[in-house]
């Protein structure tokens, strides 16, 4: 395990995180846009033409290596004491990756998967031991709760929403133990009992508040967590579980805002390579120029909206007709599709170098959700640590909080 911070100095890595959340929060709300404009957070700092003075080369430094990225010396100061003030938020302690030997994945699970569960599994096992039962949370599939299952002799059960995966789940799962049940937490809630350990990895946006409120209310129960998708959740926005007087306000994240937290430029990607995440959001922009053209208001990040997201990743005009055919509308020429191209291919480029502060505040937002739910666990008189649990590379959503 990690070394636990005191409680002051937990609820001090949270102000220091929600300060330079509300800070910037007109960098945060300042998108670069499909229309060419640039935000104003950035002419106000007057770091616009920096920004735009990058090369090739020092672009993909920064947005490949992160917090850790060489900055040019002509950096603007100011903008150099963001990266400085982010990286000293996001640089959060590691749990420890003992190097065992890899067993065999299961059916339908990737390496990735196997090594984001046994990473999971060995953070669970601790706690397990001095349970009575393992509540796996959004268990989908199952391969987690089978694998605690097979690690303890507790009773494990999966909640599970989704009929289908819940049934996927227990026809790989033979035997007594684990039992996997439909339940839409969100809906009905989650009721525990004393001595359970309830477990999330990956548990998406609210269900991962839900989860930290209901252990909050329970006597005798442990929590470990990985969130991610900050997103998803059914209000319009995230309201901080830990008051802060004087911030509460800019620390009502909207949805859109916390989708942020899903994008790292630097990301192998689970999908696809980096360069070819790049080159579909180049489409992606220039397909947004088509549809706007033909007078349709549209946001950025609609022009997808009711196609699948890998779409994306096959050629232009094959995106451009899947979209237009959806709204009913016409495809543009050939010619019109080669201009919007060429077009999208300088705006990304110029809109890549713009997006940089903002997108250095990515992991920030997801390390200040990290930090409110655990200061909020405190409060309620949990013990709790935090930390990094697997590498990015296995996985970038790999914050993980445990309490008891």
């Amino acid at each position: 395990m990690v070394a636990r911070a005191p409680l002051l100095g937990r609820i001090d890595e949270l102000r220091g995180a929600a300060q330079l959340v509300a800070e910037s929060r007109d960098l945060l709300d300042g998108r670069p846009g499909a229309s060419g404009t640039t935000p104003r957070a950035l002419v106000v700092r007057g770091w616009d033409s920096f920004l735009l003075s990058l090369d090739g080369d020092e672009l993909e430094g920064i947005e490949t290596h992160g917090h850790d990225a060489p900055w040019p010396l002509r950096t603007p100061p100011d903008l150099r004491s963001l990266v400085e003030r982010a990286g000293g938020v996001c640089a959060l302690p590691t749990f420890p990756t003992p190097a065992d030997s890899p067993r065999p994945a299961r059916r339908g699970e990737t390496l990735r998967k196997r090594a984001q569960i046994d990473a999971f599994g060995r953070l669970v096992l601790p706690l397990a031991t001095r349970s009575t039962r393992v509540v796996d949370v959004g268990s989908g599939h199952g391969h987690l709760t089978r694998e605690i299952a097979q690690q303890t002799a507790l009773p494990v059960i999966g909640l599970e929403r989704d009929v289908a995966l819940a049934g996927r789940a227990r026809t790989l799962s033979p035997g007594t133990s684990p039992t996997f049940a439909v339940t839409d937490v969100l809906r009905d809630g989650l009721p525990l009992s004393t001595g359970d350990c309830v477990i999330g990895l990956h548990a998406c946006g609210e269900l991962g508040d839900v989860m930290v409120t209901s252990v909050a209310r329970s006597r005798g129960v442990a929590l470990a967590l990985v969130g991610c998708c900050l997103q998803k959740r059914r209000q319009p926005s995230r309201r901080p579980l830990c008051a802060l007087p004087g911030l509460d306000d800019r620390l009502d994240l909207p949805k859109g805002l916390l989708g942020l937290s899903n994008l790292a430029a630097g990301d192998p990607g689970v999908e696809a390579s980096r360069a070819e995440n790049l080159a579909a959001r180049e489409r992606r922009l220039a397909l947004h120029r088509l549809l706007s053209e033909g007078g349709e208001a549209l946001r950025f990040g609609a022009e997808i909206e009711g196609l699948n997201r890998r779409t994306s990743h096959r050629d232009l005009s094959h995106l451009v007709s899947r979209a237009f055919a959806l709204r009913g509308r016409p495809a543009p020429s050939q010619k019109a599709i080669d201009e919007a191209a060429a077009w999208a291919h300088g705006e990304h480029a110029r809109s890549r170098r713009l997006s940089l502060p903002r997108a250095m505040l990515a992991r920030v937002l997801e390390v200040y959700v990290l930090l409110d739910r655990a200061a909020y666990l405190e409060g309620h008189g949990f013990a709790v640590e935090v930390g990094a649990l697997f590498p990015p590379t296995v996985s970038a959503r790999n914050l993980a909080l445990v309490a008891c």
